[in-house]
């Protein structure tokens, strides 16, 4: 897809250099990756944490269970 945009020319190339990408173009694509990458884990992470706290293991949410674990070993 073609499109004109303006971009801050200072961000494109802190962008360019963080990512080592030579190109604007190269350079819109792997931060667009890098974002919906970022979404992706962060959904994954949150999927993963709602299956522990619901199936995975109620244990953790006992605080009874828990309390030896949060306590200072010496």
């Amino acid at each position: 897809m073609r499109t004109v945009i303006d971009i801050d020319k200072e961000l494109m190339e802190a962008a360019q250099q963080t990512l080592g990408t030579p190109t604007m173009r190269e350079t819109v694509h792997a931060a667009l990756r890098a974002v919906v990458d970022r979404d992706a884990e962060r959904v994954c992470a949150i999927r993963a944490f709602e299956f522990w706290r619901t199936e995975g293991s109620p244990d953790l949410l006992d605080p009874e269970i828990m309390k030896p674990a949060w306590q200072r070993q010496d």
